[in-house]
């Protein structure tokens, strides 16, 4: 991964665990949202809505709800960032 990757992992991390309410350090890139954290529908919602919010991105649903894992998620904002340049 290059640096705006890892900054995007970053970000992610630091959302996730704001919505989970633990420890940014706990959660890896690989880490799978449901399986490994433990992240219920509820959750998972709060953050694509956290997400929005702090980059400024509108979803799609069914693109989001393909994120599995951390760093999924910091691949696919960088992505939608890039193409609302």
């Amino acid at each position: 991964m290059n640096a705006q990757s890892d900054s995007m992992r970053e970000r992610i991390i630091a959302l996730t665990a704001k919505v989970l309410k633990t420890d940014p350090k706990s959660i890896r890139g690989q880490d799978r949202f449901r399986e490994d954290l433990g992240m219920d529908s509820l959750a998972s919602l709060e953050l694509l809505s956290c997400i929005s919010d702090e980059m400024d991105l509108d979803f799609e649903l069914d693109e989001a709800m393909q994120m599995q894992t951390v760093d999924d998620a910091a691949a696919y904002v960088t992505r939608k960032l890039a193409d609302k340049k």
